[in-house]
């Protein structure tokens, strides 16, 4: 029954995975290439008004596709885990460092000393949204501080994986919090007795 049910999750998430990933793809085309009259089928995306608000939801569909499949890779074992594990960070590397690169050009293309098409429509929309410098340049801030994680997280949980490291069990004891123990548990209910079997012995 295990093994069943680990084949099911497993199964679960690599369909989630490849569904996503698909999904997200065609969504980034569909918006990507709308000026240029490219179009892969979704034109419920041309409905938005707002292009960050179709880059919002090919970030989040990526995201569910890219965890999915990272999270089925870690539940292999031997070197196809290792493999498929630095595939998929690759992948998502890839697909992160224009996330990351475009809300740190937003900066300079804001102040007027750089222009760049593809990020002046992200920009300007931006800009356009949030009315003020101070609220449009915290949004800069913020999705630039969100590109920088997402592109650390999938590096520092695939190393984590191939070198078989307990990352949880590191930040744990450099919080110095104790992982809850369950032999230790068992062994000091067994180890201790109750004061009824103390007496029954020294009756005897």
């Amino acid at each position: 029954m295990a093994v069943n049910k680990k084949r099911i999750i497993q199964g679960v998430l690599l369909t989630v995975g490849i569904v996503f990933n698909i999904w997200g793809l065609l969504t980034l085309v569909q918006t990507a290439g709308y000026d240029a009259g490219i179009s892969a089928g979704l034109t419920y995306m041309d409905g938005i008004e707002h292009v960050i608000h179709k880059y919002v939801i090919v970030v989040i569909l990526m995201m569910i596709g890219i965890l999915s499949l990272s999270n089925w890779a870690a539940q292999l074992s031997g070197k196809k885990r290792n493999v498929l594990s630095i595939i998929f960070c690759a992948y998502s590397t890839v697909l992160t460092i224009p996330l990351f690169l475009t809300f740190v050009l937003c900066f300079f293309v804001a102040g007027g000393v750089f222009s760049w098409d593809m990020v002046d429509v992200i920009c300007f929309d931006m800009m356009d949204i949030f009315g003020t410098p101070g609220a449009y340049y915290t949004i800069f801030a913020l999705g630039t501080l969100m590109g920088a994680v997402f592109l650390a997280v999938p590096i520092i949980s695939t190393y984590c994986t191939v070198k078989d490291i307990d990352m949880l069990g590191v930040i744990l004891t450099k919080l110095k919090i104790k992982k809850p123990a369950a032999d230790e548990e068992k062994k000091e209910d067994g180890g201790s007795e109750s004061p009824d079997n103390k007496n029954d012995k020294l009756d005897k």
